[in-house]
């Protein structure tokens, strides 16, 4: 391990003051003796577009000293930029050996060269490459935020102020130079801000393109002045520029047609301990660069600024999610709406998949009412075939008053169960083995005086599970009189309360139970006695003789439940066809049932499209900034965040832009379908037409989600892409 040493070093302005002492903590050198970095035989080509080869490096072959100070100059197009480039590891296209320390550069794999590159090598650029929306002090601090740990993090601010002095004169501090944005200060001014931030984090190397290019005299004299300061303290400097202010200090290097060779040594090389370089940890691969380095909360704060500082193509963004998520809002509620409206008839009994028919005259006398049964069974839309038969009794209420009630049975495996909303209990016994019954919320009431605490929360409606219904039973002669003598009272225990009954119903029953009600109502020839146990809650041992009964030709109406209800139309014409006249409740409905086949029909490829669009207009204003912000891009890379980094500031930016977008779309498409409601309601009152439409609100969470999703979706590719870039174009121009 090494030990941590402080070098001091004297700036002199260019005006002959001296300025603060410039403090560098680094660490104690390396064992490793010899050059920090070395260039042998290196030849770089380039392809013209018309295919001719031209050779910009030829066998070039350098030493760089720990502690020295490096100009390699040489007039455009003399391949400056391309050993530039090669030398801060953005370019291994190229043939010959570089050697970092002991490690062959070329050899690695591109993650370990840009953690290499980003631990090691602090970068100066022409006209200092800040950015515009960060102030002057955050684009000094990003490389120890994207590289630093926590420690080095919180004690960044600490760090800009006993560094500041000796990058700005005490007026520039008291003017506020450090908050200002770049736009605000001088040229001079963001090179000395851009040399600060090359060091903020204690590189080994500093390279430096051109980096007096776009400054006057006196600017480029103190700008020379910091970069020995740096060498003085311990950075290995290299200059690559063209410009004379530089050809007198430091060790001259001159590139000329791809031919590098030494003009001057450099002649007061630092005798201040160089800072060691720092090599990634041996084996540590953090998934190839893509695992992201900085603090979630410091992509997120970046991801939030890059957000709303692109206000154009912020825009086209979120118009686009807007009106797409907002017809999805809408066309969600024509889809689920009008489904909910059926589903609500059938629930309040209206059975919307099945058809009712009577016997035909021809059959009325035969003792099989229905001889088509088979026949309709084979039709491929049908789901079930159920005979019936209504009945009426008389029950009594707690008060001791009997009213009379439409009463059906149910088969043991009956479809009628899959549309009844039980609050408590449910179907009946299999084996019908108990005289039970079925019975609504609003006959509850009138059952037992109970029943009124329901409101107050002492009662459940599972309390009344189990208990006893008293129902009437008559009989009746083949005349129509009715045989008091012969009249039984019978209990019934309560299995099951529903919402609603069918057609104004109050109860059902076990069919067995109601055929053999049905079959002692009429006195057929004096003998036939129900067969139940004298409390009239059982039935009796005598099982020939309820078999007797059920056996009976008892059906008087034929059910069938078509698979879906847009069935019941065809299946209503090939009934008619076979000479019966079906009764349906889909003729009220029918408007409601085209509205959800236009939805289902229409709207859904809608919506497979605006999504579709949707996605593909954000991945491609995500190309097209990307495209627009590829410099950028590739600074934040050279700057030290990782390829991981990047992808995820994307990827939240995206985020960010689909939850505002969607919100927004989301609020004006409930406004719109809550207008709809209130002029449906307005013009049918009492009619629930309102209910076509169903809240916005009801879907929020899922289109919310499902337009991240999209969003993510849209960004990861561009933002690989991105991120895949190389950085050296930063370099260029």
């Amino acid at each position: 391990m090494t030990d941590k040493v402080t070098s001091d070093a004297v700036l002199t302005r260019d005006d002959g003051r001296d300025t603060p002492d410039l403090k560098i903590q680094g660490v104690a050198p390396s064992s490793h003796a010899g050059a920090v970095l070395s260039l042998r035989n290196i030849r770089k080509s380039y392809r013209s577009a018309s295919g001719e080869v031209a050779e910009v490096l030829k066998d070039l072959s350098l030493d760089i000293q720990a502690g020295s100070f490096n100009v390699i100059r040489g007039e455009s197009g003399s391949g400056k930029t391309s050993l530039l480039r090669i030398i801060g590891m953005l370019d291994g296209d190229f043939e010959g050996e570089y050697f970092f320390g002991r490690d062959e550069v070329k050899s690695q794999p591109l993650w370990y060269r840009d953690e290499l590159r980003s631990n090691n090598i602090g970068f100066i650029f022409q006209d200092g490459q800040l950015f515009a929306h960060m102030a002057v002090r955050e684009n000094i601090e990003l490389p120890i935020r994207l590289q630093g740990t926590s420690a080095e993090r919180r004690s960044a601010r600490e760090r800009i102020q006993a560094l500041a002095p000796s990058f700005f004169t005490g007026r520039e501090l008291d003017d506020k130079i450090l908050s200002s944005r770049p736009n605000q200060v001088s040229g001079g001014q963001k090179q000395r801000a851009a040399i600060m931030r090359s060091v903020i984090n204690r590189p080994a190397i500093i390279l430096a393109d051109e980096p007096t290019a776009s400054l006057d005299e006196s600017r480029k004299q103190e700008v020379l002045n910091l970069l020995l300061a740096l060498r003085d303290a311990g950075h290995t400097v290299i200059v690559v520029s063209h410009d004379k202010v530089f050809y007198q200090t430091g060790r001259q290097l001159e590139l000329s047609k791809g031919v590098l060779r030494e003009l001057a040594p450099d002649a007061a090389q630092s005798a201040a301990p160089d800072i060691a370089t720092r090599l990634p940890a041996p084996g540590a691969k953090i998934l190839y660069g893509w695992m992201p380095r900085a603090p979630l909360r410091i992509l997120l704060a970046e991801a939030i600024r890059e957000t709303f500082q692109r206000p154009i193509f912020l825009f086209l963004v979120l118009v686009s999610l807007c009106v797409g998520v907002c017809q999805i809002g809408v066309f969600s509620s024509v889809i689920v709406g009008a489904q909910a409206f059926l589903n609500d008839a059938m629930t309040r009994g209206s059975r919307l998949n099945r058809l009712e028919i009577k016997p035909r005259t021809v059959d009325q006398g035969s003792e099989v009412r229905f001889p088509v049964v088979e026949t309709i069974r084979a039709w491929p839309n049908i789901q079930a075939i159920v005979p019936r038969r209504a009945t009426i009794m008389g029950i009594y209420a707690a008060d001791g008053q009997k009213t009379i009630y439409s009463a059906m049975g149910l088969h043991p495996d009956d479809p009628e169960y899959r549309l009844l909303n039980f609050v408590a209990g449910g179907p009946f016994n299999p084996d019908n083995e108990e005289l039970e019954v079925i019975v609504t919320v609003s006959l509850l009431q009138d059952l037992f005086t109970e029943a009124a605490s329901l409101g107050d929360g002492t009662r459940h409606y599972s309390d009344f599970i189990g208990k006893s219904v008293t129902i009437e039973v008559p009989q009746f002669a083949r005349t129509g009189q009715l045989l008091t003598a012969r009249i039984r009272k019978i209990q019934l225990k309560v299995v099951g309360i529903i919402l609603f009954a069918e057609g104004g119903r109050q109860l059902y029953l076990p069919n067995k139970t109601q055929l053999v009600f049905d079959r002692y109502k009429i006195d057929r020839d004096g003998v036939i006695v129900m067969p139940l146990n004298e409390a009239g809650d059982a039935w009796t041992e005598d099982r020939g003789k309820i078999g007797e009964i059920i056996s009976f030709p008892w059906e008087d109406q034929l059910q069938v439940y078509t698979k879906e209800i847009r069935d019941i139309i065809p299946v209503f014409q090939q009934l008619s066809q076979l000479g019966y006249k079906p009764d349906s409740e889909i003729w009220k409905f029918k408007w409601v049932l085209d509205v959800r086949d236009l939805a289902w029909n229409i709207f859904v490829p809608l919506l497979v499209l605006i999504v579709a669009a949707v996605a593909l207009t954000v991945a491609t204003n995500l190309f097209s900034s990307a495209k627009l912000r590829e410099r950028e891009f590739a600074l934040w890379r050279i700057l030290g965040m990782r390829r991981g980094d990047l992808v995820i500031t994307q990827v939240i930016s995206t985020i960010i832009m689909s939850l505002v977008g969607a919100a927004v779309g989301l609020a004006i498409g409930s406004v719109l379908v809550d207008s709809a409601r209130r002029f449906l309601a307005d013009q049918n009152p009492g009619a629930g037409l309102e209910k076509v439409f169903a809240p916005v609100g009801q879907f929020y969470i899922i289109i919310l989600v499902s337009s991240v999703i999209v969003g993510i979706a849209s960004a990861i590719y561009p933002a690989i892409r991105t991120a895949r870039a190389d950085p050296a174009k930063v370099l260029q121009g």
